[in-house]
């Protein structure tokens, strides 16, 4: 209850309302000041629920709620600390009721949420907004949010990427990492005129995940008419699929699948063999490197003074023909010779195998196989990093940075990452259902999807080094037919 102005001032200073805190009261706009009474009234509501609901449905049902948030396919038990609490709880205590075939709880919980057993609980006691915050909340539904507009740290402008609707959310953490574009799966509950986030995942959600969102919207009947937000809470553990789904991948990033240039699984393999003569295996290996002029051929292997091969290296080439030419600049393989010891490397299964049968056929037993060390792309890549920090490594990426910063090479890339863009407008791509971006555009959701992706590639292009010329993403946009800048 606001005090009146005479009434002593509730901050404690001892004087009258009307001399302390109204002035500072008034100045504050309206809708902050019906914001704080919320947030005044809710306090300690959350944690007051769960009590409700540990008594309300016994001690396994917050287990068995979690076992439904996850879809059945988590086999731990609840644990408080998961990444997915803000979600979870809110769902739990508003919305969740058990399988009366399924669960142990008393037949008397089988109907009743937490929130509502709580508020007939409470009765009279409960403050009349927190039991109108209780009963908006079990009205609302989790959905995927798109942010439009963003005062860091205070509020901001929402869609929901489902319905259509937008509307004013007042946020302080979430809107401080958020970016116009981005998209967040939250629960927004209107009351008193204002709206409040009560859950929120975990993860920013960047507009490349917008596709996946859009099929899910287009596989729901009539969603956006009249009744489409109830319509959305029949369809919770549908949006919670795709939410564990693409949380799991911002939160637990796995590296890209790697192919090499024949579109085979990258795994590096190096093969070692025990040679009798470095001068034979050179000369019945040599032309593996396809395309080498004679002068090439002989400044590869190095002769001792006698004229004696010391050591040689042969890079195995794809040979070239009419209808491929370039084909002989594909590297397939590196094979070195010294000494006794032939040291072959590729980066497939399927070319260490071609290689295996290439060398054994030419020489035969002049070459005997001793061992194969495999190493896969994602160990090859943490040794990497693991490396990172080395004195040369950083020399070598310092020299790598000056070198991109280059004017001349700034417009080579350019030039290259300009043609790949104006390719992609005519690739299929996954998550546009395997349609081009150019076949996309021809239809509203299509068109929106494809708007998304774009922002990605801009988000993408200003971590690049050096970044991603702007003059390329609006030559993208001018030639799909989309409007300028972001929305």
């Amino acid at each position: 209850m606001t005090p009146g102005r005479n009434d002593p001032c509730p901050c404690g200073s001892g004087k009258k309302y009307k001399h302390c805190c109204l002035r500072a009261y008034e100045a504050v706009p309206p809708e902050e000041v019906t914001w704080r009474r919320v947030r005044r009234a809710i306090d300690d509501l959350g944690h007051r629920i769960l009590n409700a609901a540990m008594a309300h449905f016994g001690p396994t049902g917050i287990h068995e709620a979690w076992a439904e948030f996850t879809l059945w396919e988590d086999e731990e038990a609840f644990d408080p600390e998961t990444p997915h609490i803000q979600v979870f709880a809110p769902w739990f205590l508003y919305d969740w009721l058990p399988d009366p075939e399924e669960t142990e709880a008393p037949p008397a919980a089988h109907a009743t949420t937490a929130a509502q057993a709580y508020v007939q609980k409470a009765g009279t006691r409960l403050d009349p907004v927190a039991k109108r915050y209780i009963e908006a909340c079990g009205q609302a539904s989790f959905s995927f949010h798109e942010v439009l507009t963003c005062e860091p740290g205070r509020r901001f402008r929402l869609r929901d990427a489902l319905l259509g609707t937008e509307i004013d959310v007042f946020e302080a953490s979430a809107s401080a990492r958020a970016r116009p574009a981005d998209l967040m799966f939250a629960k927004v509950v209107p009351i008193d005129g204002i709206a409040v986030i009560d859950g929120c995942g975990p993860a920013v959600i960047p507009p490349r995940y917008k596709p996946g969102i859009i099929e899910l919207r287009k596989d729901i009947p009539a969603l956006r008419d009249l009744f489409g937000a109830e319509r959305l809470r029949e369809y919770q553990l549908d949006l919670f699929e795709l939410y564990h789904d693409i949380t799991d991948e911002v939160l637990n990033p796995r590296p890209p699948a790697l192919a090499n240039t024949d579109g085979e699984p990258v795994q590096f393999q190096r093969l070692l063999y025990d040679i009798d003569s470095a001068r034979e295996v050179f000369e019945k290996l040599k032309d593996l490197a396809a395309g080498s002029s004679k002068e090439e051929t002989a400044e590869a292997a190095e002769l001792d003074a006698a004229g004696n091969l010391v050591r040689a290296e042969i890079q195995w080439r794809r040979p070239g023909n009419a209808m491929h030419p370039s084909w002989e600049n594909t590297i397939l393989g590196t094979l070195a010779i010294e000494g006794g010891r032939l040291t072959a490397e590729v980066n497939s299964a399927e070319r260490a195998g071609k290689l295996r049968a290439l060398i054994e056929e030419r020489l035969g037993d002049r070459a005997r196989f001793r061992t194969a060390k495999i190493e896969s792309a994602r160990s090859m890549l943490e040794r990497a990093r693991g490396s990172a920090r080395d004195p040369k490594a950083e020399a070598r990426r310092a020299e790598h940075d000056r070198f991109a910063e280059l004017p001349e090479v700034k417009a080579v890339l350019a030039e290259r990452l300009r043609a790949h863009y104006r390719g992609w407008v005519d690739e299929k791509i996954p998550a546009l259902g395997g349609r081009t971006p150019r076949e996309a555009v021809r239809d509203p959701d299509g068109r929106e999807a494809v708007e998304a992706l774009i922002i990605d590639i801009e988000r993408g292009g200003e971590t690049m080094r050096p970044p991603l010329d702007p003059a390329i993403v609006r030559e993208l946009r001018e030639t799909l037919g989309l409007p300028p800048g972001s929305p």
